[in-house]
């Protein structure tokens, strides 16, 4: 019996030692291999000597962002981001750690620029409620390819892109180029809200290029007819120091487009091809495209603020949606009129209009549904079919816009310039009642 005993002991010794042996690889234990790649990306992020030029893209609101940041090894950050020229303007310092959560990671420990992007109030910085734009301020270090960093993000999943900066990339984005850049592009456009591209094919056709230089939406899209048929080609883009980085390639017909080109002082854009041809931007006084047949396809809804008055809202307007609000207001349940927004569905030829109501701190959805029939000209005639529950408790109080004009008119769609940023919006217009006009963001 003692023998048996002291051959199971050494047996069990066996065991234990080869365990102990697999656990290492090239003679080193999980944790010393840990230590070794946590301190390479320290490394890694702190020796870049112009720093790095980060690309982020959110996966809820909007799209595209471009950040410079640099590292030291004191676990501090600098950044710049290009929200607007304003931002960019100046730098933003704060903390970050490289630690191990399950993975080797990057996080952003201290309030930096990205955390605006998560800010769960949309009255901070116009996110989504609770949720913001869908980015994050901790990441896993993917992989390492040449002198770029690949990350995401662990919780919302968004992708981040850090690239070495050059010299030059750390001159401009660290100056005031970087914010005169941004500045040039976001007035070009609020100037000149009707752009296009002659087809590369003829030279003459006219493509449309709708680009928005706003945060919560940086879109890009180039737009044509063939056939009766609307053809887009459309991406995500953020600011860059040529003009703008198209987050993937746009491609119209045999060519593809990587980027935009920013001319600061001859105050003119250009479209650039993966082979590096540069294409101009032109400028129309007049829509390229109308809006009536591009809603439900490239666009899928018109909205409307929280407001009382704003531009392209005729006075009858606000008059009926004042007199909805206080009669919702004082109907017995205490709701607050907020944002409406039309969502349009142009293959099921419906209208779906959501009324955001709030009871206090609690925000509710209405929905109103409707078909509706489009006449030659592009006017719409919209059919109410019913409400949801909310919808339906609101509707006495919803009915001087909506039993009085939107289920009874007729309506134009148009575009309107808001005179006072030059941005461009969605106008309804009713064509019984041409004193009612309401709009609001198209997207």
């Amino acid at each position: 019996m003692k023998k048996i005993f002291i051959i199971g002991f050494f047996a069990l010794l066996i065991i234990q030692a080869c365990k102990k042996d697999q656990e290492l690889i090239d003679g080193k234990r999980p944790e010393e291999r840990v230590a070794e790649s946590l301190e390479k990306y320290r490394n890694e992020l702190t020796s870049s000597p112009n720093g790095w030029v980060a690309y982020l893209g959110t996966t809820l609101v909007g799209g595209g962002y471009n950040f410079y940041m640099s590292f030291d090894k004191n676990n501090r950050v600098v950044m710049r981001a290009d929200y607007n020229s304003d931002v960019a303007f100046e730098s933003l310092e704060s903390t970050y750690r490289v630690k191990q959560v399950l993975a080797p990671s990057l996080i952003f420990d201290t309030y930096t620029l990205l955390h605006l992007l998560q800010d769960p109030d949309p009255g901070s910085f116009d996110g989504d409620y609770s949720v913001g734009y869908g980015s994050d301020f901790e990441f896993e270090i993917r992989e390492q390819v040449g002198d770029t960093l690949k990350l995401i993000g662990k919780k919302r999943k968004a992708p981040l892109i850090l690239v070495k900066a050059t010299a030059d990339q750390k001159a401009f984005y660290t100056s005031d180029k970087f914010s005169d850049n941004i500045e040039g592009i976001t007035n070009f456009l609020a100037d000149n809200p009707f752009t296009y591209i002659l087809d590369p094919k003829d030279n003459t056709k006219k493509i449309q290029v709708s680009m928005s230089t706003d945060v919560r939406s940086r879109s890009f899209a180039l737009i044509s007819t063939n056939a009766g048929e609307i053809i887009t080609n459309s991406g995500v883009f953020s600011f860059s120091d040529a003009g703008a980085r198209l987050n993937k390639p746009v491609k119209q017909g045999d060519v593809i487009y990587t980027s935009l080109s920013w001319d600061n002082v001859t105050n003119k854009l250009y479209l650039v091809s993966s082979t590096g041809t540069k294409v101009q931007i032109l400028v129309s006084n007049t829509p390229i495209l109308p809006l009536n047949i591009l809603m439900g396809s490239v666009y899928s809804s018109i909205t409307l603020p929280y407001a009382t008055q704003y531009p392209g809202w005729s006075a009858n307007f606000v008059t009926r949606r004042a007199s909805a609000a206080s009669a919702i207001l004082n109907g017995g349940y205490n709701l607050r009129l907020d944002m409406m927004q039309f969502v349009f569905n142009g293959k099921a030829k419906t209208l779906t209009l959501n009324a955001y109501v709030y009871q206090n701190a609690s925000g509710f959805l209405a929905v109103y549904s409707y078909t509706y029939a489009k006449a030659a000209d592009g006017t719409f005639k919209f059919t109410y079919i019913g409400a949801n529950g909310n919808g339906s408790l609101m509707i006495p109080g919803m009915n001087p816009l909506l039993a009085d004009r939107i289920n009874a008119d007729d309506f134009k769609l148009d575009y309107f310039i808001n005179p006072s940023n030059g941005a461009i919006l969605g106008q309804f217009v009713s064509v019984q009642h041409p004193d009612f006009t309401f709009s609001g963001a198209i997207q």
